[in-house]
Parts: structure tokens; sequence; C-alpha cells
């Protein structure tokens, strides 16, 4: 008995540019979903603690203040905050813990506003990614300290 061989037919061909045009046309969809991006403001809050008081004094209102590894992503001091620095402590006499002021420490609260792009996935400074709880360092002329990003207003 003679095996019959698989033929090619229009059909097939149709088929298959039906498969390849959707294909193509979810890679369209992911990519510019991936580079579309808006530009606007952003403001965020960072908490630098356990610091010293020559820190909080050495940053302004107004300084422009590097946010990244590489020096080219950048913001504006609007606002500085400081609060004793708390350390979590264990009482072993009552079995506890409680908080308790650290002595020659505080935490400071800078609010740094930025011009950020912002995709469907992310806001970006640059190539630094702006997300609560990401670790940011934040260097001004004559001062380097890092900390965290505790929340973000988007304009």
């Amino acid at each position: 008995m003679a095996e019959k061989k698989a033929k090619f037919t229009v059909i097939d061909a149709v088929i298959i540019l039906i498969v390849l045009a959707a294909v193509g046309f979810g890679a369209m969809k992911l990519v510019s979903a991936l580079t579309d991006s808006t530009n606007g403001k952003a403001e965020f809050l960072v908490e630098l603690t356990m610091k010293e008081q020559e820190l909080a004094d050495a940053m302004k209102v107004g300084d422009k203040v590097t946010m990244s590894l590489t020096e080219k992503d950048g913001g504006v001091i609007k606002n500085i905050e400081t609060k004793p620095a708390e350390q979590m402590v264990f009482d072993s006499i009552k079995g506890e813990y409680r908080n308790e002021t650290v002595e020659g420490k505080i935490d400071i609260y800078v609010t740094v506003e930025a011009d950020v792009e912002i995709s469907d996935i992310a806001v970006k400074m640059g190539d630094t990614s702006i997300q609560v709880g990401t670790n940011i360092p934040v260097r001004g002329k004559g001062y380097a300290s890092s900390g965290y990003i505790l929340e973000t207003n988007i304009e």
C-alpha cells in the first residue's frame, strides 16, 4: 500500500497567514504598551533613617539632588522634616518590645519633585524607577545618603 504524501494547499497557506498576523498584532500591542509613555511630574517622599543632624542641616529646600547611581536622574527638594530616630528593643524583664529614642540620631523625611515618564507599567525618572519601597540614593552638593521611597504623588 502506497503512503499518501501531505500536500500543501491554499487553505494551509491561509491558516498560516492568519496565525502569523495574530502573532504580529499581539507583538505590536505589547511593544506599544511598553513604549507608550507621557511626561509628567512626581513628588515622592524618601525616608532616611538613623542619620546625623549634620545631614539634615546640609539639605535645603530648593536643592537639586541626584537620585541615581549614574548621577543623571534628579529632582528638587520641596520639603524636609526630621524626627528623633527610634529603635525597637526587647525588654527582657517585662518580656515585651518597645520603641526607644536613639540618642544623637534622627530620621529625615525628604520630599522630592522630579520630571518623570509615566507608562502603563512604570514611572521612571530617566533610568530610575520610582516605586514605593525602592531604595534610592539622595545626593546633593556636600551630602550623600540613601533611603526608601514611602509614598508617591504623580501628576
